[in-house]
């Protein structure tokens, strides 16, 4: 009768050591600066008040004097009129532009400070013949 031996695997120790090693940066805070942002969202609604579904919608930074322009983003928005955009957690000024067929073009400034969440509102009316 043969006794069999256990193996040991390094499987286990290497997913202890990585586990570690994360839950000590977590706890640390190591880690914290790299996820610092901030949300601008915000809804879209017809003249009507109803959410307006598939309005597109551009984010564009403006940067002050010797800042780097932060990349554009565009998005449109949910069946909900929904949308909203990450960005870094640093001052910034931004400018959202919202637009759809048929529909007058809506610009919104926005400051963003730091880790925040800023929400804006925008009506779209229709544009007169």
């Amino acid at each position: 009768m043969k006794t069999s031996k256990k193996r040991k695997t390094t499987r286990t120790s290497g997913s202890r050591r990585w586990f570690a090693g994360t839950l000590f940066l977590l706890l640390t805070g190591a880690a914290a600066g790299a996820d610092e942002y901030a949300i601008i969202a915000g809804t879209v609604f017809r003249e009507t008040g109803h959410a307006f579904p598939g309005a597109e919608i551009t984010l564009e930074g403006v940067p002050g004097e010797g800042e780097k322009k932060p990349k554009g983003q565009k998005q449109v928005s949910t069946f909900r009129g929904e949308f909203s955009f990450r960005v870094a957690a640093k001052p910034m000024r931004y400018t959202v532009s919202v637009k759809a067929p048929g529909y007058r073009a809506q610009q919104k400034p926005v400051t963003v400070q730091g880790d925040e969440r800023i929400d804006i509102t925008v009506l779209l009316e229709r544009e007169k013949p």
